[in-house]
């Protein structure tokens, strides 16, 4: 997800419901891997997670998306008494990277790591999203945004602080780049936006086809996977999870192709399309945007309006 409209922001700085605070152990027992997770309810949540490093400090993965909730997630992160040794970052929407500087500050010897592309992406503002937020919630938004320390190639082996984690580039989907960070000892999966459990996910990138095979990805990358986190939404087994995902995408994109049949490539297709979405997908706004399902509408007309690709024969 990736920016917040003024009113939105300021909705969600001041009348939040309460922050949520979680630990659980591992999924492999063995393992004896801690995790936690920081987050809120409503409209605009996100995930902030914490894994226990067998060196006794933290990997924080994903920072929050404004200086107020990466204040609050900091918070519960320094409550832990142990020092962050790395901040892992999922893709290049601000709503995940934002807090970058805040956790420097506070944690300065703490590396962040990220894939080249979403390093590049943050430190450029390739796609404007930095700008956009800056711009819709100047009072709540970093005036510069902190870009990663350091970048790493696909299919990654990151050893931090004792603990190992593999990581895989996934590709266009929600976001144009992401990255997913697997710990083989307790089987965790960190998927950033492939997944929102639960929740609207956004499809205004137009990659709902490609998103689709993301997911294919994934199972065949992490059968083992006992754990998902999902970047919005409330972690789980990788089932009913990822065929949740995969209903979303390919009902909206079927409901959108009807309506193109029906009414061409124009307001009122889209309208129609709009409303069926919202009737048959009755989730949360995981962003601050006022509607996300026009927006991912958008994004589904603009999709299909594009030829589409065949095999080179």
């Amino acid at each position: 997800m990736r920016f917040i409209t003024c009113a939105a922001a300021a909705a969600i700085a001041f009348a939040s419901p309460p922050a949520v605070a979680q630990s659980r152990p591992g999924s492999t027992p063995a393992a004896a891997t801690n995790t936690g997770v920081w987050t809120y309810k409503g409209t605009g949540t996100v995930n902030t997670y914490w894994i226990e490093t067998p060196g006794g400090g933290l990997v924080v993965i994903d920072v929050q998306r404004d200086l107020v909730h990466a204040a609050q997630a900091l918070a519960a992160v320094k409550a832990l008494g142990k020092p962050v040794r790395a901040i892992l970052i999922t893709h290049a929407h601000p709503d995940h990277y934002a807090g970058i500087g805040q956790f420097k500050q506070a944690f300065p010897e703490a590396v962040v790591y990220a894939s080249k592309a979403t390093a590049k992406a943050i430190r450029e503002d390739t796609y404007g999203w930095s700008a956009i937020t800056q711009k819709e919630a100047p009072d709540i938004t970093p005036k510069v945004f902190v870009a990663p320390d350091r970048s790493f190639d696909d299919n990654a082996t990151l050893t931090i602080d004792g603990l190992t984690i593999l990581t895989r580039e996934l590709g266009a989907g929600e976001a144009h780049d992401t990255t997913a960070y697997y710990l083989p000892l307790s089987r965790d999966l960190y998927i950033g936006d492939v997944v929102l459990n639960g929740l609207h996910g956004p499809i205004a990138e137009g990659n709902s086809g490609p998103w689709l095979g993301i997911l294919d990805k994934l199972e065949v990358s992490f059968p083992n996977a006992r754990i998902v986190h999902p970047g919005h939404g409330a972690s789980g087994p990788m089932q009913p999870m990822y065929d949740d995902e995969r209903q979303y995408l390919r009902t909206s994109r079927a409901i959108a192709a009807e309506e193109i049949v029906r009414g061409g490539f124009t307001d009122a297709a889209k309208t129609a399309t709009v409303s069926r979405i919202n009737a048959r997908f009755r989730y949360t706004n995981p962003t601050g945007q006022k509607d996300i399902v026009t927006n991912n509408v958008d994004g589904l007309f603009k999709e299909l309006s594009q030829p589409p690709v065949r095999p080179v024969k």
